[in-house]
């Protein structure tokens, strides 16, 4: 009971009022202040549920702004994720591609008085590009010939104001093809035939096996140099790897033509030992004792032995 309410009825104690008017009067103060009671309950609920309201809906704006706030993050993060593999992806395919371009699957050397080892690749194109002697390096440092197809290299290479001097009629150009492929074999081998025929000096081209490109590598020879150099060296045993290094390849033929007891420029006189290790015929003309043994020497320039 509030104070007022009890004041109230200490003032109706205090006058003299019929029994029934007494019982009516309170009983309308009672009603009265219950429902005041109530109408101040339903305020205070009606003030509290807009308080909750009001403190609700500035978290409720800010759900709504952290979601709408969120959304651009979500797609940004979504639009970097793609982008983010779709790099992986393309890193992915860029080493692989990167590797399957550098990589070397067959070796072709040039050997006159310059000696030069090229490396191709799947695609038959020049990656990479290995001088053996002094006349290599300045023939390679005056071409460049790395990142081009073979056969517009070979044909820069040949027809270059550098390699003009040791083009000249008494030369012998030899090229060496290895390659496991043995459609890419066939393929730089024909290029090299192509480009032969059209120089002013004798030339062969033959495949050689891995072992034996990787016997003259490791004496810093090239293929047909190296041969050449075995043969010579078991006709003259006081030679060495060095002496016949030194030497041209037209020299290296000229003294194996000489030792073997056959005039140069015969016939059956031209030399056999790097057309031995010719594959398929390949390398047989111009080796005497190559494929077609003591026969056919020359064959023609830049031709297989048939």
């Amino acid at each position: 009971m509030s104070d007022l309410e009890r004041r109230v009825r200490e003032a109706f104690d205090e006058v003299e009022l019929p029994s029934e008017t007494r019982t009516r009067t309170l009983a309308a103060i009672d009603a009265l202040s219950v429902q005041e009671k109530e109408s101040g309950t339903a305020a205070v609920r009606k003030t509290i549920e807009s308080a909750e309201r009001e403190a609700a809906e500035p978290a409720m704006r800010s759900d709504a702004a952290a979601a709408a706030s969120r959304a651009p993050r979500l797609v940004a993060w979504r639009r970097a994720a793609a982008a983010l593999a779709a790099c992986l992806v393309l890193a992915v395919i860029g080493l692989t591609g990167s590797r399957l371009y550098f990589e070397e699957t067959a070796f072709v050397d040039i050997d006159v008085n310059p000696s030069i080892e090229l490396g191709i690749n799947r695609f038959d194109i020049v990656v990479s590009a290995r001088a053996y002697n002094n006349d290599g390096e300045a023939l390679l440092e005056a071409v460049s010939i790395t990142g081009k197809r073979y056969d517009a290299a070979v044909a820069e290479l040949t027809s270059s104001e550098a390699f003009e001097p040791y083009a000249s009629g008494d030369a012998f150009v030899a090229i060496s093809v290895v390659a496991d492929d043995a459609r890419q074999s066939d393929a730089l081998r024909a290029q090299s035939d192509a480009r032969l025929r059209d120089l002013p000096c004798e030339g062969a081209c033959h495949a050689v096996d891995a072992e034996t490109h990787a016997a003259a590598s490791a004496s810093g020879m090239g293929t047909a140099r190296y041969q050449a150099a075995l043969e010579l060296m078991a006709l003259d045993d006081t030679l060495t790897l060095e002496d016949c290094a030194r030497m041209s390849m037209h020299e290296l033929r000229d003294r194996i033509a000489a030792l073997d007891g056959d005039a140069a420029g015969e016939p059956d006189g031209q030399g056999a030992g790097y057309g031995e290790q010719a594959h398929d015929g390949a390398g047989g003309g111009g080796h005497g004792q190559g494929v077609q043994g003591q026969g056919k020497g020359e064959g023609g320039k830049g031709h297989h032995a048939d």
